[in-house]
């Protein structure tokens, strides 16, 4: 009889609980937008909960922020204390740097607001210099810069300003990905300015997410994709040059993923490249470095690291279009 009771119970709270369904939250966010799509049974509104994330990561790292962390580090204050996301953010960054020997570098943003890609804007007279060029060089390198134990940030020159937006919108989605875990939530993506994490799968239509990857060639207006990926439980990010682009009278192009070792903002080879990792944060920086590296410095990298998941798309020296892609990005793509 007790067992019979218990079927019924059973049964009874099955046909009470809830139905999953699909969700949507979205938002501003980074100078950007934000958009994430889940499944759940709950009808609790997390956007709150996510814009509070948000606005923590951007007190700690918004260059576009004068109240953050890093635009007070970068002002010369030294009594900043900065926090867990400075810190995970700026250890992920030095091993990029080191990895990258030096394309990767976030100590870039003099060099950055030199070429008008940062908040102020310049004018084709106000272009540096070859000259100014090697002095501001001597205020970039992420050798310059040193994390304490306790948190403070010592710069070897006082002009070293820091710039994480190549790494923190990846870190970002990161985040958000473990906060909906916290809330048991299994199925869902995450994406922050276009940088994303993807976990579990589209359960209401037993399907896996499907995302894809934008021709760079190709105006807003115009889309056209150049790949299509399945994949789970880890993070995308692609980085371009072609909507971060102006041009002077002489029609030389100036793009934003800044050489810090030359210190120009001059266009590589690789027109985009988009990366799969565990973490969207790697993937993120690791999508700017290939921008610098250009395609055989990045074949190069791969070769010594090859379990990433990589699609560069590049220009030919006939400025033809092509595209070179990692064995494990092809086992992610649908034909």
């Amino acid at each position: 009889m007790k067992y019979l009771l218990f079927i019924m119970v059973a049964l009874a709270g099955c046909q009470f609980a809830p139905k999953q369904k699909l969700q949507f939250i979205e938002g501003e966010a980074q100078g950007s937008t934000y958009h994430i799509k889940y499944i759940s049974n709950s009808d609790e509104n997390l956007k709150p909960a996510i814009d509070s994330i948000l606005k923590v990561i951007d007190l700690s790292m918004s260059t576009y922020r004068t109240d953050s962390a890093i635009s007070k580090i970068n002002t010369g204050d030294t009594t900043v204390i900065v926090d867990e996301h400075f810190r995970k953010v700026f250890e992920a960054s030095q091993q990029i740097w080191k990895e990258s020997e030096g394309l990767f570098d976030p100590t870039v943003g003099i060099l950055v607001n030199a070429w008008g890609f940062g908040k102020q804007k310049i004018e084709e007279k106000d272009l540096p210099t070859d000259d100014k060029i090697e002095e501001l060089k001597q205020y970039v390198g992420f050798n310059k810069v040193h994390l304490t134990n306790d948190n403070y940030i010592k710069k070897d020159f006082s002009q070293i300003l820091f710039d994480f937006n190549a790494i923190a919108q990846g870190y970002t989605s990161d985040v958000v990905a473990k906060f909906f875990e916290s809330k048991h939530i299994e199925n869902f993506i995450i994406e922050i300015a276009g940088e994303m994490y993807l976990k579990g799968r589209n359960t209401l239509e037993d399907k896996p997410w499907r995302i894809g990857v934008e021709n760079p060639f190709k105006p807003l207006d115009d889309r056209e994709l150049v790949a299509t990926v399945e994949f789970t439980n880890q993070g995308l990010a692609t980085s371009g040059n072609y909507r971060k682009v102006w041009t002077d009278s002489n029609g030389r192009k100036y793009v934003h993923s800044i050489n810090p070792l030359t210190g120009k903002a001059t266009q590589s080879d690789v027109l985009s490249a988009t990366v799969i990792a565990p973490s969207t944060m790697y993937a993120d920086g690791y999508a700017t470095m290939f921008m610098v590296m250009g395609l055989e410095k990045s074949k190069s990298f791969l070769e010594k690291h090859p379990k990433l998941a990589v699609l560069l798309v590049y220009s030919t020296s006939d400025n033809k279009e092509a595209t070179f892609k990692t064995k494990p990005f092809e086992e992610l793509m649908i034909h």
